[in-house]
């Protein structure tokens, strides 16, 4: 091979590797897309009164945002880019996708109290996010502080779905329309509250259990799916329960001595005298 198709090959391969290396980055940020866009279609279908398959739409953004991360870091493919879009995506798939959907469902004929309290929960998404992207690098935090707002969507599009299970359409008797909004008005402000949260992120699957516990997510899920709509209501009560509770475990803690005084005992119990 002479010097001159040496250097046409090396470039060919160079031009391979960068494709390969934009493919990678890319594969991510089309996930996040495609939840924006789930997010902009739950828009639409709440508008057109289609609110089952608006709630739908959430719950597969929901999929693309577990995806995109894992993607990413699957792939060393993370960037500040990708976080920023991330974000944006989340405030358009749970924040103002499940406001217009709840109050196109049931907020509507509260008039200005009806938007007050869907702008009140994107308001929260938006607070939410923005909180979450200012703490993202501190290595300190082990809970979320508030929900999610990818949980509170979800909350949302559960609550449409469990609803329709139960046979109840709207217009909602009077005591049910005021529980229902309550509960949507508790969604926005626990976003925003600074009670612990489990992280989902802290469910490792790994080492000699990693499959027997994959087996057994996996029945879970499929359970899961079967009773969807009960289940999956379900399920956000009880981790919307999980705060509290571990707010609780953590005021139980004792808390830690000061330096000094550790210092000092240490040293009373080893007998270190001068």
């Amino acid at each position: 091979m002479t010097p001159r198709e040496r250097f046409g090959e090396h470039r060919r391969r160079r031009r391979g590797r960068r494709g390969q290396r934009r493919a990678v980055f890319l594969l991510p940020n089309l996930i996040t897309s495609t939840g924006l866009m789930l997010g902009f279609w739950s828009i639409t279908l709440s508008i057109r009164g289609e609110f089952e398959k608006a709630a739908l739409a959430i719950v597969l953004a929901m999929v693309c945002d577990m995806l995109d991360g894992r993607v990413a870091r699957a792939t060393h493919s993370q960037s500040r880019f990708g976080f920023e879009f991330d974000s944006l995506s989340d405030l358009t798939a749970f924040g103002l996708a499940p406001a217009l959907l709840m109050y196109n469902w049931t907020l509507l004929p509260l008039g200005p109290r009806g938007w007050l309290i869907a702008g009140l929960f994107a308001l929260c998404a938006a607070l939410r996010l923005a909180r979450f992207n200012a703490r993202a690098d501190d290595p300190t935090t082990k809970h979320f502080q508030g929900i999610a707002s990818t949980f509170a969507g979800g909350m949302v599009a559960a609550t449409v779905w469990f609803m329709g299970w139960l046979e109840i359409a709207p217009p909602f008797p009077r005591p049910l329309g005021i529980a229902i909004t309550s509960f949507f008005a508790l969604l926005a402000l626990l976003m925003v509250s600074t009670i612990p949260y489990p992280s989902p992120k802290a469910l490792k699957i790994e080492g000699r259990r990693g499959y027997p516990a994959l087996v057994a997510l996996v029945v879970f899920v499929v359970v899961v799916l079967l009773n969807h709509e009960p289940m999956l209501f379900g399920l956000g009560i009880a981790y919307l329960l999980s705060g509290p509770v571990v707010w609780w475990l953590e005021r139980r803690k004792p808390k830690p001595a000061p330096a000094a005084l550790e210092s000092e005992l240490n040293t009373e119990s080893t007998g270190d005298v001068r």
